[in-house]
């Protein structure tokens, strides 16, 4: 063992160079790892701490009515269910509402409570996060208490179809009820607020019913059932509801993206990784054939060899790799701030030992591996052969540009024999630039995809959108339609209602109801079969039918309002709003079962018009009847401006990153080539060739392999990006990325990264100006 330390040594100040740029991928790849398993396994159980912390409802149903008899007919239902653990039913304002947010609006349903009742609740406690002491004014979610929503300020929410102006006293947070991704935001008010509220009757009073249950697995399910059980008995009392697992999966949406493009990431750069430090031991064994050979002439072992090279690696890994799981812990308070103003909830940065041993365990055990099989020709050398530099006493190896033949230019003559010679040299170089290119291509899509046109973002994940919903009361839909269809500014107006049904054998989705699919203006939210036509067919999501092995022409049973109906699946769809547990229904396929209690109109207006001041024009037309009016451009700007900042980040990151590695690798390659070369390098020079003709030969010989790996990544790339996409997102419900391949930005890229290796091959390549023909002589 002390010998083989010792040798370990020697090689680490012979290749101090070598070791930086291997320390540094390592550092990387170690970094990112560990920031991954911290985002992966316990970033999101944060959600169920918080959750226990707070005693959070499993089920949470708004009921917008504050009958006795509805009071007294949940509670029995609930007393008589043997999966409740407890429940409370209590008093409260809701309604859907607004306010600007992020460039934005956010809409959702609010849940209105009185300040003391709120932060004293046995079930779903509010947790205050921060108070300002302000005797009257209203506490919002710590997700929108940022910038000009800071505690001492005002904000203007709209409630029903009044705007009312309220003084912030602070933040707070709630696990089932603190943000819209939710489906419902809780917003305490002080007393004096809250009963100017009740008085004015802008808002239904409301009854707000917390269920806990003895097994949270079971939330969906109860959900569908207490929502169905009420709505049969009381069908005309609008219901909202969401459930813990919805919840916690919607408000970890950005987490699972960020993992996951980290976690490619992790992968990549190790992969990139561990092919340089087999190239570089290959190489190591290479140049030290004669010191090897002299060594196992004196008696020294090929396990003892082979432990040195061990070590030497395993060392540097060792040390780098807790460097990294200490600059990921330096970098997470960032990557916390990111992921909390999509959570909201509060992440407590602490040291976590298990992502730390599995990143060390990973990261030590894949270089061990790699450097033990890169390692073991070590046992084929013989001694006297290794003491000629590896060379045999016959050498029948194809001389593939002879010189004396060839029609090449002589520069370019020398650099193809060199890119031959060179075979592990080039595989090297493809393996990162392939990886690069998968890189290039990713980072191309969400720039066309996100950043520079958000569309088709929005088409993918939230489906359908218009300029204008209006929600009304059927009783004036003939009188309504007739306004909005004689309206100039209207382009278009068709039905887009969601409601609740349940999945007989399954659990509750939620259907979107239409009159005709035709008028949609995302034809292709429907993806496989068709939109739904008749009475008896519906269109499915293709996450749930794959979860329940249902396929396009199987029947299925639905209820809704306590009544059952079987349809036809005529087609897959896959929107992320409810997670992938949707489905599309017609308007007379929906009545089979119940009627609906409102109608969610979508409006597509002409250009130029001033969607606010359209929806304000024409609530004061309808009065009462309208009971929401929600600006969706605003509201989709509000929402998906953290997903855009986010992919920003990201993207600029791995552009970054990617330069560096080609940086890093191409370091290694040349040091590693001048160094097996010097010899030649120093003949040339005496034969007159100048330092920048052998710098151009140095970096022509690394650029077949560029161009050709590059091209073949870039072209593999863009085949396989939507597919790979579609499985990151494969959690929120989506199965097939339609997203635009961005061809022009990808060719442009790659030709990008060709120009950026080659010069930055000239650069690394001047050391070439060091070689001096007399003194390799002196060393002879």
């Amino acid at each position: 063992m002390k010998k083989s330390i010792l040798i370990a040594r020697s090689n680490l100040r012979r290749a101090k160079g070598q070791a930086a740029a291997i320390t540094i991928l390592i550092l990387l790849a170690s970094f990112m790892l560990n920031l991954w398993l911290m985002l992966s396994l316990d970033y999101k159980r944060n959600f169920d701490r918080c959750h226990d912390r707070l005693n959070a409802e499993h089920v949470t149903l708004i009921l917008s009515s504050d009958d006795s008899g509805l009071r007294d007919f949940v509670a029995e239902t609930l007393e008589k269910d043997s999966r409740t653990a407890e429940y409370r039913i209590e008093d409260c304002v809701s309604t859907v509402g607004s306010f600007a947010y992020n460039g934005g609006e956010v809409n959702t349903m609010f849940i209105l409570l009185e300040k003391e009742a709120a932060f004293h609740r046995s079930i779903g406690k509010l947790e205050l996060v921060e108070d300002s002491n302000c005797s009257s004014g209203i506490y919002l979610p710590m997700i929108y208490s940022t910038g000009k929503y800071s505690p001492g300020g005002t904000i203007d929410i709209t409630i029903g179809n009044h705007t009312e102006n309220y003084t912030i006293c602070g933040s707070f947070n709630s696990a089932m009820a603190g943000s819209h991704n939710c489906t419902m935001s809780a917003m305490p008010l002080t007393k004096d607020l809250y009963k100017e509220l009740e008085e004015r009757k802008i808002a239904p009073d409301s009854t707000l019913v917390s269920v806990r249950l003895r097994d949270r697995s079971e939330s969906e399910d109860f959900e569908a059932y207490l929502k169905n059980t009420v709505s049969s008995r009381f069908p005309d009392v609008p219901t909202v509801s969401n459930s813990y697992a919805l919840v916690s999966s919607s408000r970890y949406i950005s987490q699972m993206i960020c993992s996951g493009i980290v976690c490619a990431m992790a992968f990549l750069v190790t992969l990139i990784a561990l092919v340089v430090i087999v190239s570089n031991v290959i190489n190591y064994i290479q140049e030290s054939m004669k010191s090897l050979g002299a060594w196992k002439a004196m008696g020294y072992t090929s396990g003892q060899l082979i432990l040195a090279l061990m070590l030497q690696f395993l060392g540097i890994t060792l040390v780098t790799s807790l460097a990294g799981i200490g600059l990921s812990y330096c970098a997470f308070p960032s990557v916390n701030e990111i992921m909390i103003s999509q959570t909201g909830i509060p992440y407590e940065i602490r040291f976590l030992p298990i992502p730390a041993l599995l990143t060390l365990a990973a990261a030590n055990g894949t270089v061990a591996l790699a450097v033990w099989l890169a390692s073991r020709r070590i046992k084929k050398i013989e001694p006297i052969v290794a003491l000629r530099q590896g060379v045999q006493t016959h050498s029948f190896k194809r001389n593939h540009v002879p010189l004396d033949s060839t029609k090449a230019p002589l520069h370019l003559a020398l650099a193809l024999k060199t890119t031959l010679s060179g075979m592990k040299q080039n595989v090297t170089v493809c393996v990162t630039m392939l990886v690069l290119s998968l890189v290039v291509v990713f980072s191309g899509l969400m720039v066309e995809n996100m950043i520079a046109d958000i569309n088709p973002f929005i088409d993918l994940i939230v489906g359908e959108t218009a300029d204008s919903c209006i929600n009304i009361n059927p009783e004036i839909k003939d009188r309504f339609l007739q306004s909005m269809n004689s309206d100039p500014r209207i382009e278009r107006i068709y039905l887009y209602h969601t409601a609740e049904v349940r999945h007989i054998g399954g659990i509750a989705l939620m259907a979107t109801v239409s009159d005709d699919y035709a008028d949609v203006n995302n034809q292709n939210v429907c993806f496989d079969g068709r939109f739904p036509k008749y009475d008896n067919e519906m269109a499915i999501a293709a996450k749930y039918a794959r979860e329940h092995d249902l396929k396009i022409g199987d029947e299925i049973a639905l209820t809704a309002d306590g009544n059952e109906a079987r349809y036809l699946i005529s087609g897959f769809t896959q929107i992320s709003n409810n997670l992938g547990k949707d489905c599309l229904l017609t308007r007379s396929g929906y009545e089979r079962m119940g009627r609906l209690q409102n109608e969610s109109y979508y409006i597509n207006i002409a250009d130029g018009v001033d969607i606010d001041a359209f929806n304000t024009e024409v609530g004061e037309e309808f009065g009462s009847d309208i009971y929401t009016t929600i600006n969706i451009l605003s509201v989709m700007n509000g929402t998906t401006a953290v997903y855009i900042s986010l992919m920003t980040i990201i993207v600029i990151a791995v552009l970054v990153l990617s330069a560096c590695i080609i940086t890093f690798v191409l370091y290694l390659l040349v040091k590693t080539m001048l160094n097996s070369k010097k010899r030649d390098y120093g003949i040339l020079k005496a034969l007159g060739f100048t330092t920048g003709q052998l710098v151009l030969q140095t970096a022509l010989s690394f650029m077949p392999a560029v161009i050709v790996s590059t091209a073949a990544g870039i072209t593999v790339s863009m085949l396989i990006i939507n597919p790979l996409t579609a499985l990151f997102l494969r959690g929120i419900g989506i199965v097939k990325c339609t997203f635009h391949i961005p061809v022009g930005f990808s060719i442009a890229a790659g030709i990008g990264l060709v120009i950026f290796a080659f010069a930055a091959a000239c650069l690394l390549s001047m050391k070439v100006r060091k070689i001096a023909p007399r003194a390799l002589l002196d060393g002879e």
